[in-house]
């Protein structure tokens, strides 16, 4: 398979690429390019992985065409994301621009830019979301910003699964409690949520790969707790 991945120099991007880089070809984008590269020469299968060092939001077919040369993607994982943790009343539009165009727009970007190549594979597309972007799910202060981007991705998964079903390209969202990224630190400092990213990405590698076509426009919920 050809998987691609965003946001995987560090946290569950990073343990997605070596646990599928073992059997696939994954291709990896991230802005930090001595952590991708950190990461390629960490692997058992180093030339199962490429990179590309780049900013989501400012990616385009040009770009990616050049890049990757296969006509077909299998599994694209929009897993890149940022966080701000601000009260609400000191949010200013730039918060707001910088939150949306990495959580939603790069998602949506990405998602696009690729449809043809997942359209010939009749692939999947993965979003990460989180349990803040979930209905009836409690939410913590300062997170206003960040947990409405991830809601914007979890409606978003639902129409794109409908609109692109034609195509047979399944689209499927988790939305994820508390694991122990960096993220996590900035959002609650010092807590322990007692899972880590290994555990994530091994949960998010078996269910992808168990499904087949069973499950599609599901904003699926894994959280052993929130946070």
């Amino acid at each position: 398979m050809n998987i691609v991945i965003t946001g995987c120099s560090k946290g569950i991007g990073s343990e997605l690429v070596k646990i599928w880089s073992e059997k696939h070809n994954v291709y990896g984008i991230s802005r930090d390019i001595d952590k991708l590269k950190e990461l390629k020469s960490s692997l058992s299968f180093p030339d199962n992985f490429d990179f590309l060092a780049h900013d989501i939001t400012k990616i385009n077919a040009e770009i990616l065409n050049n890049w990757i040369q296969e006509d077909s993607i299998d599994i694209l994982v929009n897993n890149a994301g940022m966080l701000i943790n601000k009260p609400f009343k000191e949010i200013h539009y730039d918060d707001y621009r910088k939150i949306m165009d990495v959580n939603f727009w790069g998602t949506f970007n990405l998602s696009q830019l690729f449809l043809e190549k997942l359209t010939v594979a009749k692939g999947q597309i993965v979003n990460i979301s989180s349990m803040g972007g979930v209905n009836f799910t409690s939410k913590f202060p300062g997170l206003s910003l960040y947990s409405s981007s991830k809601a914007a991705i979890s409606i978003l998964t639902e129409c794109l699964a409908e609109e692109l079903k034609d195509l047979n390209v399944r689209v499927n969202a988790f939305a994820l409690g508390a694991v122990q990224t960096e993220m996590l630190e900035k959002a609650f400092p010092g807590y322990e949520s007692g899972i880590t990213t290994k555990e994530m990405a091994s949960f998010i590698v078996t269910f992808v790969s168990s499904t087949i076509n069973l499950v599609n426009g599901q904003v699926i919920r894994v959280a052993k707790s929130n946070p």
